[in-house]
């Protein structure tokens, strides 16, 4: 979202928001709990997407299509670690996005 303006980025963050599985993952990554794939580092990385899978009752894919779109809005974070993807919150722009909706 580098070139976007302002309000265009803002408005792509409240559309990633306004789903109610979307809402789900972030609440689920704010939790973060335990990962069921130990990786060294996996904790620190934030949860692997099988475990968003589990507790989603939805398949990989449609998890994926998720994640990319609050990845593209900037909310969340993802990174591989072997064959494993970790995604975690991305705070400063959930901050950031509350912070323009209170000044509306």
């Amino acid at each position: 979202m580098g070139t976007a303006s302002p309000a265009d980025r803002r408005l792509a963050r409240l559309r990633a928001l306004a789903d109610p599985t979307r809402l789900r993952i972030l609440e689920l990554l704010k939790k973060k709990g335990c990962c069921s794939c130990e990786e060294v580092g996996a904790r620190a990385a934030g949860l692997c997407v099988c475990d968003l899978e589990k507790a989603l009752e939805l398949t990989q894919p449609t998890v994926t299509h998720h994640l990319k779109v609050l990845r593209e809005a900037g909310l969340v974070e993802c990174r591989r670690l072997g064959p494993w993807l970790y995604c975690r919150r991305n705070e400063a722009a959930l901050a950031e996005l509350g912070a323009e909706v209170a000044s509306l």
